[in-house]
């Protein structure tokens, strides 16, 4: 840790609670193919008490579904401008996702209160956006549960006294937290992100692992 930084705790079990409230926005009974989503990913940001939407603008999202499962998109467009996905240019990737011409990414327009607790808040968002609309085989961040104590019966890789989601202020802000995931094996990941102004870059390792787990 860098000298003169201070480090705040917070707790896992509160970030799962929204978490598990921000699941019920997630729209399940949907056609296949690409569409507007039945509801607002605003819902979701209303989850978070120390973020915002800057104002004028709005989030949107579009979601898809097959026969294995289904992904989305959230954009941030101007209030009011939502339009059909026949009339969205499309991504030059697998699903040919749309993206309505007015759209922008939606981390540039969700700011924070500045709190160390907005830090972790925007990470967790972040992930939660990411994967909004997914559904089965189109699950990741999801299938992972924060948490601030070891599991039993893993293999440690690194050693880890305090597993508590924390902010770290200094010349930068880190948040850290840790999350247990079963799928496809045990395994305990922890999550690093580096702030510079209201964007991030992260970082992610398996730092326990163990037998066991699941598959969709």
């Amino acid at each position: 840790m860098e000298s003169g930084s201070k480090v705040y705790r917070f707790s896992a079990r509160k970030l799962q609670r929204i978490r598990e409230k921000a699941r019920k926005f997630s729209p399940l009974n949907v056609r296949e193919g690409w569409q507007k989503s039945p509801i607002s990913p605003m819902e979701i940001v209303k989850l978070f008490s120390k973020l915002r939407v800057k104002e004028g603008f709005e989030l949107v999202a579009y979601i898809f579904r097959s026969d294995i499962g289904g992904n989305g998109v959230v954009w941030a467009v101007p209030e009011g401008c939502f339009p059909d996905v026949d009339e969205c240019e499309r991504l030059d990737d697998t699903l040919g996702t749309p993206k309505p011409h007015c759209a922008i990414s939606p981390f540039s327009v969700v700011e924070m209160d500045g709190s160390p607790e907005s830090y972790l808040q925007k990470s967790i968002f972040v992930r939660e956006l990411l994967e909004f609309g997914a559904y089965w085989h189109g699950l990741s961040w999801t299938l992972h549960e924060i948490i601030d104590s070891k599991p039993p019966d893993l293999e440690w890789h690194e050693d880890v006294e305090d597993l508590s989601p924390k902010v770290v202020r200094g010349e930068k802000v880190k948040v850290e937290f840790f999350t247990l995931s079963e799928f496809l094996g045990r395994a305990v990941y922890k999550h690093e992100d580096v702030y510079e102004g209201e964007m991030f870059e992260s970082d992610v390792s398996v730092v326990a692992s163990g037998e066991g787990g699941y598959v969709l």
